[in-house]
C-alpha cells in the first residue's frame, strides 16, 4: 500500500513578504498547483490515499477560484482517498459544507476516527484546545495491524512561532503506533517514537517567505507486510535559500559584490535568495547595500540582503590613549550600554561622519 504525507499547504496565504503583487498572484497560484500536482503524482504511482495533516488552507477566507480548484481535483482523482485534518489555520471552511461529499473525500473530528484499508488503520483527531488528554487516553489501536496517526501541532523540540497544540510524544510511546503523521512545522523532520515506529513532519510543499528555506516537499510511504518505509520527495516548484557570504577582508563594495556573486553562482534564477553578510571587517571597509541589492534583485524570483551580523574589527586598547576626536568617539560608544549590532552600527556611523561622509549612504 502507497500513500502521500503532505501538510501546511496554506493555500490563499497573503504572502507579504518581499513580493510585488504580480509575484504574489503568481507564487498564490504556484501554491495551489502544488496541491493539483501532488495528487497528480499521487494517482500516478498508485497511492491509496494523500494524508492532509492540516493547514491545508492559510485561514477562513478561501476563495471560490481555490474551492473550484480543489472540489475538481478529489472529483478528478476518485480512486485516491484524501484523508483532510485540520490545522490551527484551518477554521470552519466549504469542505465540511459541501453538500454530497464525495466518498473519497475523508475528514476527521475533535474524537478519534479510524479508516481502515485492510490491514493499515489510518486514525486522526483535531485539537481543539481542551480535549488532548482524553485523545491520548482514548486512542485504541490494535497490535497486529499497522497504524499510523495524523495529527496536526507542534512537540517539544520542533516548535514554531505561532500558536499551535503541543503533541505530547511521551503521552503516544507504547500505543502500537507504526507511523506518526505530523503537520505544523515547515521543514522535513524524521524521528524514533519509540521501539515500535516513527513520527513524521513533511514539511510544507513550497517555501512562501524567507523564514522557509531549504528543500520542501512530501513524504512518500510505501507499507508492506506492516512495515513502513518513508521517501522524502523535494517537490517545490521554487527553493527558498538563505546564503551566508563571510565579508571579513572586503574592503569595497565591488570586493562585497564579487564575494556575492561566487557564493550565488549555483543558485537558480527561478529561486528566492536572502543573502546575509558576516564576518567582522576593518573601519574603513565600504558597503553599499542598496547598489548590492540592486545588482542581484533582478537575477531571482526574490532577493533580501541584509548585514545585520557584520562586526567591526576593532581592538578597544588600540584607541586607549588616542586623545583624537575619533579615539574618544570608539571609546564612548565600546563603552556604552549597546548590543553588538548597534556598536557596529554607530561605530560605522560615526566614523563615516568623521571622515566628511554620508552616513545614510552605507545603510
Amino acid at each position: 500500500m502507497k500513500l502521500l504525507h503532505c501538510g501546511d499547504l496554506h493555500l490563499d496565504s497573503a504572502l507579504s513578504s518581499n513580493l510585488g503583487s504580480e509575484k504574489k498572484k503568481q507564487r498564490k497560484s504556484e501554491l495551489l498547483s502544488s496541491f493539483v500536482q501532488m495528487a497528480e503524482y499521487a494517482a500516478e504511482h498508485g497511492a491509496r490515499a494523500i494524508l492532509i495533516a492540516g493547514d491545508l488552507f492559510d485561514g477562513s477566507y478561501v476563495t471560490k477560484r481555490t474551492q473550484n480548484m480543489v472540489k475538481d481535483t478529489v472529483l478528478r482523482f476518485s480512486a485516491v482517498d484524501f484523508l483532510y485534518l485540520k490545522g490551527n489555520h484551518d477554521t470552519e471552511n466549504f469542505l465540511e459544507a459541501w453538500e454530497e461529499r464525495p466518498e473519497n473525500l475523508k475528514l476527521f473530528s475533535t474524537e478519534w476516527t479510524y479508516y481502515r484499508y485492510e490491514n493499515v488503520v489510518i486514525a486522526g483527531a483535531e485539537f481543539d484546545g481542551t480535549n488532548a488528554a482524553a485523545l491520548y487516553d482514548s486512542l485504541l489501536l490494535n497490535r497486529t495491524d499497522c497504524n499510523i496517526v495524523l495529527l496536526h501541532g507542534q512537540t517539544e523540540k520542533y516548535r514554531s512561532a505561532e500558536k499551535a497544540e503541543t503533541v505530547a510524544l511521551s503521552a503516544l510511546k507504547n500505543k502500537n503506533i507504526d507511523y506518526l503523521a505530523l503537520g505544523h512545522i515547515h521543514s522535513y523532520r524524521y524521528e524514533p517514537l519509540d521501539g515500535r515506529g516513527a513520527y513524521c513532519y513533511p514539511g510544507c510543499p513550497e517555501g512562501r517567505g524567507f523564514d522557509e528555506c531549504g528543500e520542501k516537499g512530501f513524504v512518500w510511504l510505501e507499507i508492506e507486510e506492516a512495515t513502513v518505509k518513508h521517501t522524502f520527495v523535494p517537490f517545490a516548484s521554487r527553493t527558498v535559500h538563505e546564503i551566508r557570504v563571510d565579508i571579513s577582508d572586503a574592503e569595497t563594495t565591488i570586493a562585497v559584490e564579487q564575494k556575492m556573486r561566487e557564493a550565488l553562482a549555483p543558485i537558480p534564477e527561478k529561486d528566492l535568495v536572502k543573502v546575509s553578510l558576516t564576518g567582522k571587517v576593518s573601519l574603513t571597509a565600504e558597503r553599499d547595500l542598496q547598489y548590492l541589492a540592486g545588482r542581484f534583485e533582478n537575477r531571482f524570483f526574490a532577493f533580501k540582503l541584509n548585514d545585520r551580523e557584520v562586526g567591526i574589527a576593532i581592538r578597544p586598547e588600540e584607541y586607549e590613549n588616542d586623545i583624537s576626536l575619533r579615539g574618544e568617539f570608539i571609546r564612548t560608544v565600546m563603552q556604552g550600554n549597546y548590543s553588538e549590532e548597534e556598536k557596529r552600527m554607530l561605530l560605522e556611523l560615526g566614523i563615516r561622519a568623521l571622515s566628511g561622509e554620508e552616513a545614510e549612504a552605507c545603510f
